[in-house]
């Protein structure tokens, strides 16, 4: 091989060496250019002014927070183990141990107090007494809402998958799994084991399906009469796995839904088309869980917002 040769042959494994070495420090993980295929969420949690209906009004700390109802001018709170009545100001009314590990609260105009455990449920009077207590549901149970409907009691169970119908005594009459026949419609899925109900001015019983990212209307006996809801990153929609995940009701049938994920609590008209956001992604900084619902007497909205340990009051603008 003559030096001509073994000069370019010494330049090129030379080249080719440069290469490499530069391929290596381009491609290591603090070198790497931002991937551009990336799925980014941030875009979605921009929301028009134009759409913002409420403005936020007053906080009160809370310790423990687990689930919230509002009846007759007063906030009713499980916090931890036990219940609390708070007034709209936040003095605390009563404070009382109930059981261990409650999951839901709600509370008739009479101030009838039921509570959701696990697998089963009490009744106590306006001090917290006890009046009646429900044998277990099922040992699968987990119950995670009510609603009322007359002297029909609806339970949300996310354990079983299914709605049980109790009476106010407590003793359980029917259930139902949301299964309506349409070969669309599979039953509640429940990606996340969280399931939540309310019943409207008109007594009309609605529950989420979040695996279907759809809210539906029940008859008071089990039958699926109509449903509505998209799944949509945008803010007309619900995103991610599990949502919506809490709803509540306006006095004239206006949805209240509130979601996790994209964190954002939104007011939709009866047909299901949105209305406007109450609290956009922007107000739940490095905000985890959805906030719990409840709308009083002047229909303002209360969020409990779990990751703060806060009730928060909005207000239209």
């Amino acid at each position: 091989m003559n030096k001509k040769i073994q000069i370019l042959l010494i330049v090129a494994i030379l080249a080719i060496a440069g290469i490499v070495l530069y391929d290596s420090l381009s491609t290591r993980v603090d070198k790497r250019p931002d991937n551009p295929y990336q799925f980014s969420v941030e875009e979605f949690k921009a929301v028009d002014e134009s759409l913002l209906s409420h403005q936020e009004v007053r906080r009160i700390e809370v310790e423990n927070p687990v689930a919230l109802t509002w009846q007759n001018g007063k906030l009713y709170l499980l916090s931890g183990n036990n219940l609390q009545m708070i007034s709209p100001q936040g003095r605390e009314l009563l404070n009382k141990r109930v059981g261990n590990n409650p999951r839901a609260v709600l509370v008739d105009e009479d101030e009838q107090i039921i509570i959701a455990f696990e697998n089963y449920l009490i009744a106590t009077d306006a001090e917290g007494n006890e009046l009646f207590r429900s044998e277990i549901l099922d040992e699968q149970s987990l119950l995670t809402a009510m609603a009322l409907s007359g002297e029909t009691l609806f339970v949300a169970d996310a354990g079983r998958r299914q709605v049980w119908m109790l009476n106010r005594e407590l003793e359980v009459i029917d259930r139902f799994r949301g299964e309506s026949g349409v070969s669309s419609m599979h039953g509640f899925i429940l990606p996340s084991l969280h399931f939540h109900m309310a019943v409207n001015a008109e007594n009309e019983l609605w529950i989420t399906n979040p695996g279907l990212h759809s809210i539906q209307n029940y008859s008071l006996s089990g039958r699926l009469r109509r449903f509505w809801g998209e799944p949509s990153f945008g803010n007309e929609g619900f995103s991610g796995c599990c949502n919506p995940y809490f709803i509540a009701f306006l006095s004239d049938g206006r949805f209240v839904t509130s979601e996790k994920g994209i964190i954002r609590v939104k007011i939709y008209r009866e047909s299901g088309e949105l209305e406007s956001v109450v609290a956009p992604a922007d107000w739940f900084p490095n905000g985890e869980k959805a906030p719990g619902i409840a709308v009083d007497d002047q229909d303002n909205i209360w969020l409990l917002d779990f990751d703060k340990k806060m009730l928060r009051l909005f207000t239209p603008v």
